[in-house]
């Protein structure tokens, strides 16, 4: 029993014994790697100077640029991108040997503490064309420093809306350095990793919202060198075209729609009977309502500095022509309510009856040739007509000469809503494009 009992006890002592060399090694090596780091540091910021160039000829590598986020400005033709701009360089007086130094393999260090390329982006919309990012780079034993900030890009981008609320917009940023020429600083984008990674979220149906109403289509990069007239050295600069298209639905519904109901709409101008009044009230609300669409169009897309949104031309378009519409009814009311000093002229009562037939008017035509037959069947001798019964025939000549005036006007509407029909069919086509 006792045997058992001090081997029950030797195995916990050796047990306890390895771990705690275990915890002595792991703590060793900890403090030989914070040594080792401190030791590095401090190698490294002797005599370094940060301001000078790491060798005649350095390569900058940009290794990834990953938007975001990102948002177009069409009042000021501007857009601004959140984006990861990552890139990287070596600089040789950074070097060291791992083993010199506790095993250290890489450093974290403030960008403020080693030389950086001067990119600048030349055609930012900001003083400070590329914004200083505090995030620390990576320093590896061989030199290569990699550096990617998290930085939000604003720069100038001409905004074409004659499509819209279907526009597609072509935006560049043009970056490179903002001091020296291409012998001391080069730019290299052949490896380049394009990713776009904006904030979206599948519902339960499958369908994808986002924060923003506009998507970009594609997404490319070049290098391009340029000689300018004052120097003969190249100037390296990298251009990242983005094609971004406009993607929001609730357009069709705000926009679209309205114009579309409107164009029609004014066709009921004409529908309505000659006599009524109320085709002119029904018209100066259909101006009334184009005129508000217009308003609303210009409060959305601004004024446009070189062109005019198509949607604009069109709704502009029918609001003429409900102006023209509104004139008409006022004619066609006025023809057909009298009252008239004379009858219809003898050379219009024949094209008026042949028309009346083409156009669907029978039901006016019978009225005036009633009419007519009624009156001559009850014309009278002349001796007679200035007796009892002239009053009554002077009453029906002049309910004749109103059903010729009325089938006039009934023509004169037809043929309006024939023509407006035919040119709002026509706007519709040329205009489908924002449609």
């Amino acid at each position: 029993m006792r045997v058992s009992g001090r081997a029950g006890w030797r195995l916990p002592r050796k047990m306890l014994l390895k771990i705690v060399c275990a915890v002595l090694l792991v703590a060793a090596k900890a403090l030989g790697d914070e040594s080792g780091e401190t030791e590095l540091r401090a190698y490294i910021n002797k005599s370094y100077d940060k301001a000078a160039l790491p060798r005649p000829n350095v390569t900058v590598e940009i290794i990834t640029f990953k938007i975001l986020s990102f948002e177009v400005n069409e009042d000021a033709h501007t857009m601004e991108v959140h984006s990861w701009l990552g890139y990287s360089w070596h600089d040789q007086r950074l070097q060291w040997k791992p083993e010199d130094y506790g095993g250290v393999s890489s450093l974290g260090m403030d960008p403020s503490e080693v030389w950086r390329p001067d990119i600048s982006i030349y055609n930012g919309v900001a003083s400070a064309h590329m914004p200083e990012s505090n995030l620390p780079l990576v320093l590896m034993p061989d030199g290569k420093i990699i550096h990617i900030p998290s930085v939000n890009l604003k720069f100038y981008c001409l905004v074409d809306l004659t499509y819209w609320p279907h526009d597609v917009h072509e935006c560049e940023i043009k970056f490179g350095s903002w001091v020296h020429h291409g012998h001391l600083l080069n730019l290299d984008a052949n490896s380049t990793s394009l990713e776009i990674n904006l904030n979206t979220r599948t519902l339960a149906s499958g369908k994808n919202i986002t924060n923003s109403e506009w998507k970009i289509s594609d997404l490319a990069i070049e290098r391009k060198s340029t000689v300018y007239e004052c120097c003969p050295e190249p100037y390296v600069s990298v251009i990242i075209s983005l094609i971004t298209t406009r993607d929001a639905p609730a357009y069709a519904w705000v926009v679209k729609t309205p114009v579309i109901c409107m164009s029609f709409l004014t066709l009921v101008v004409f529908l309505l009977p000659p006599a009524a009044g109320e085709k002119i009230v029904f018209g100066g609300l259909c101006l009334v309502l184009n005129v508000l669409f217009l308003n609303y169009s210009a409060n959305v897309i601004g004024h446009a500095p070189s062109h005019t949104p198509l949607i604009i031309q069109l709704v502009c378009q029918q609001m003429v022509l409900v102006m023209i519409s509104v004139v008409l009814s006022a004619l066609v009311v006025r023809l057909a309510r009298g009252p008239h000093a004379s009858d219809l002229p003898t050379f219009l009562k024949r094209p008026v009856l042949l028309l009346a037939s083409c156009l669907c008017l029978a039901n006016y035509k019978q009225i005036v040739l009633k009419n007519s037959d009624s009156f001559a069947s009850s014309r009278k001798p002349d001796e007679l007509e200035l007796g009892e019964d002239g009053g009554s025939e002077t009453r029906r000549r002049e309910n004749g000469d109103a059903c010729e005036w009325l089938l006039l006007a009934a023509v004169v509407d037809r043929l309006a809503l024939l023509l407006y029909a035919a040119v709002c069919v026509i706007s519709l086509i040329r205009f489908s494009s924002v449609l």
